[in-house]
């Protein structure tokens, strides 16, 4: 029965469903069986291996692919295989991206937890969970012994609640791909350790600052710079470059005498910007 009114709806369906509508019909794959290739290719991570040295991080759910290989794995036209992504894009079935002479192509899948998302889904409480257990060190309160205790804790049982979320999920045919992704996720969490750790070592030295005399940099501020907010985020800019030691573009140091003159204005600035940071918790 022809409704007058089409409703679009979303229709949830398993690998397992996709496996069992295929059809083989000689060689040509059929739409299902080619929408099934690239399901199963972006749960694997595929690589067309004409491609293996093309520098492209794969996220989860993504193949790197070409049109001429799917055209030849699927004995389709080339065309006909671009007007295929194209539809199942309009469709929300995939994304693509579009490289010089290949393609990413992302599978829109959705799943209770799965390991595309599994560190996207909890990083800010993973990433809250090494911030207070960083906390006391950065206070001085706990050695760099007990945080790194607590904090290695925290990172294996993030990595072992991966483990356990694959193995409910998924299904051992796609075993191989589960690993893949966990392997990815494993790095995700020791990156946003690291960064945790970072940030805590650069607020236990700047808090050391809180003491010392911001007064130069203020005179400076009303005396060399006249009160001209413009010129002091120039100059607060090669300040920053100058203590984390990046190198600066000299849009304000001209002079060896410019130079010197900034350099003793480091601890003042640091006091400051320590203040700020207390001010700002």
């Amino acid at each position: 029965m022809k409704n007058k009114q089409e409703k679009s709806v979303v229709v949830l369906a398993g690998a397992e469903m996709f496996d069992y509508l295929k059809e083989k019909v000689g060689e040509r794959k059929t739409r299902t069986e080619a929408y099934s290739d690239l399901l199963d290719k972006s749960l694997a991570g595929f690589v067309s291996p004409f491609l293996k040295k093309q520098e492209y991080e794969l996220q989860p759910y993504q193949c790197h692919v070409t049109i001429s290989d799917l055209a030849t794995e699927w004995h389709w036209h080339r065309a006909t295989v671009r007007s295929f992504l194209e539809t199942l894009e309009t469709f929300g079935q995939l994304k693509r991206t579009k490289l010089v002479k290949s393609i990413v192509i992302t599978m829109n899948v959705q799943s209770d937890r799965h390991p595309g998302t599994t560190v996207v889904q909890q990083e800010p409480d993973f990433a809250m969970q090494l911030q207070e257990a960083l906390s006391d060190w950065v206070v001085g309160k706990t050695t760099s012994d007990e945080a790194g205790k607590i904090c290695g804790q925290v990172v294996r049982q993030a990595i072992a609640g991966i483990a356990e979320s694959d193995s409910r999920h998924y299904p051992d045919s796609h075993i191989d791909a589960v690993s893949v992704h966990a392997g990815k996720q494993e790095k995700d969490i020791r990156n946003i350790a690291l960064g945790c750790v970072a940030q805590a070592a650069l607020q236990r030295v700047l808090r050391k600052s809180r003491f010392d005399d911001g007064l130069p940099l203020i005179e400076f501020f009303r005396h060399e710079l006249g009160g001209e907010w413009a010129a002091f985020i120039e100059t607060s800019k090669e300040l920053a470059g100058l203590i984390l030691d990046t190198g600066t573009d000299g849009t304000t140091i001209d002079k060896d005498e410019d130079t010197e003159c900034l350099k003793s204005l480091r601890k003042p600035f640091l006091s400051l910007l320590s203040r700020a940071c207390e001010a700002a918790d």
